[in-house]
């Protein structure tokens, strides 16, 4: 069975029934679907019931005329799209055209008109109609998918937070896009040990999120026989680089591994070419930055070795982790906001504890950028070590 085609409809809005006649005879006999409006009022409520694909729209009308109807047309969203013809019968046919088209006309029509002209810029507008249609249905249909895909992202992120006493977590993750290249996790180990692990993969949108699906599932092969951070890192590496030189991909991986362990009271850590983490001594007012000898970033340099390095815990100690569209964010001179202000935010803020502080990081970079969209993903994760449960 074929299926029929729909009917373009077109509305015809002018005070004399007799032109409003014409132009539907004429209209109708191209096997067009036509509505009939003879004010501006009716106009406007017949765009809203009847949702035509086109408008023929006279402008000297009393009351609301064609200028307003059009005015209000455009500034709606639901009917912005909407082609609109001008008709006028006005001698000063060139200063109502650039009038009409400043306002948001499409074309413009001078009575009396010819009806070959009329059809042709018809249809003319009738297939720039169709493919803006066309185009909102895929961008409705991807809107759709990119949602999808940030909810499958988004299970790939720790659920809940691993309830070790002496540890107190909080985080913020902001993708550029829907979906975004970071990526973190933190996962028990053992008693009181529990396993960190941020990342940012290169570039942003769709392709760098379904990279962070990659570097899940390696995660997940490899943490369950966890020797070290660096070990994972240089496994992870090997898989990594096999698997994106098989596919002919040229990406790579920053990425930052750390075991805590609140028995032992250490940290040990290696890093891929990541942003070292700050630890904050709220009590002695100091700010450190984890220095790790990073090696490459993940996928660059096959059969790397990456090496551990520790430090001792202390009570009260904050761990903040974060990816470098923090400290990459502009403002609008295109200054970014970079290591100084980032220490400023955290010197301000470093007896916060973690849920505040990382909105009050959060909060310092957004009025750094001032209402800037962030160019690349954002991630921020907190770690107190709590005196209260921290065994002293």
């Amino acid at each position: 069975m074929i299926r029929e085609m729909k009917k373009p409809r077109i509305l015809v809005v002018d005070d004399v029934p007799q032109n409003v006649r014409l132009l539907e005879v004429n209209l109708k006999a191209e096997g067009y679907s036509v509505i009939a409006a003879y004010n501006g009022q009716e106009a406007l409520e017949k765009v809203r019931t009847e949702k035509p694909d086109l408008i023929l729209l006279d402008i000297m009308m009393p009351g609301m005329d064609g200028y307003e109807v059009c005015r209000r047309l455009r500034a709606d969203e639901q009917t912005r799209a909407i082609p609109i013809i001008m008709l006028t019968a006005y001698e000063k046919g060139l200063d109502k055209k650039i009038e009409a088209l400043d306002i948001g006309a499409d074309e413009f029509i001078e009575k009396p008109f010819k009806r070959h002209e009329v059809l042709a810029r018809v249809r003319s507008l009738l297939r720039v109609k169709s493919l803006h249609d066309e185009l909102m249905v895929a961008k409705n249909r991807l809107e759709d998918e990119l949602m999808m895909a940030r909810e499958v992202q988004m299970a790939f992120m720790p659920q809940k937070y691993p309830d070790i006493p002496g540890l107190e977590f909080s985080h913020k993750y902001i993708p550029t896009f829907a979906v975004g290249g970071d990526f973190f996790d933190i996962q028990e180990q053992g008693q009181g040990v529990v396993e960190i692990f941020i990342s940012d993969v290169m570039g942003h949108g769709p392709q760098a999120a379904m990279i962070t699906g990659v570097i899940k599932t390696l995660l997940t092969q490899l943490s369950s026989r966890l020797a070290s951070p660096g070990y994972l890192l240089s496994q992870m590496n090997e898989r990594f680089h096999d698997l994106m030189a098989a596919g002919g991909l040229p990406m790579f991986v920053t990425a930052f591994c750390m075991v805590i362990d609140t028995v032992e009271r250490k940290y040990t850590y290696s890093s891929a070419g990541h942003p070292a983490p700050f630890l904050i001594k709220s009590k002695l007012s100091q700010i450190e930055s984890l220095a790790s000898n990073p090696g490459p970033a993940l996928g660059m340099i096959p059969n790397t070795l990456y090496e551990n390095q520790e430090h001792s815990m202390e009570s009260n100690d904050m761990l903040f982790f974060f990816t470098d569209g923090l400290e990459e964010l502009p403002d609008k001179k295109r200054v970014q906001f970079g290591a100084a202000e980032l220490h400023r935010a955290i010197s301000n803020n470093m007896n916060l504890p973690p849920h505040t502080f990382v909105e009050a990081i959060m909060y310092a970079a957004d009025a750094y950028a001032d209402g800037l969209s962030n160019p690349d993903d954002i991630t921020l994760l907190a770690v107190r070590c709590n005196p209260s449960t921290s065994g002293e």
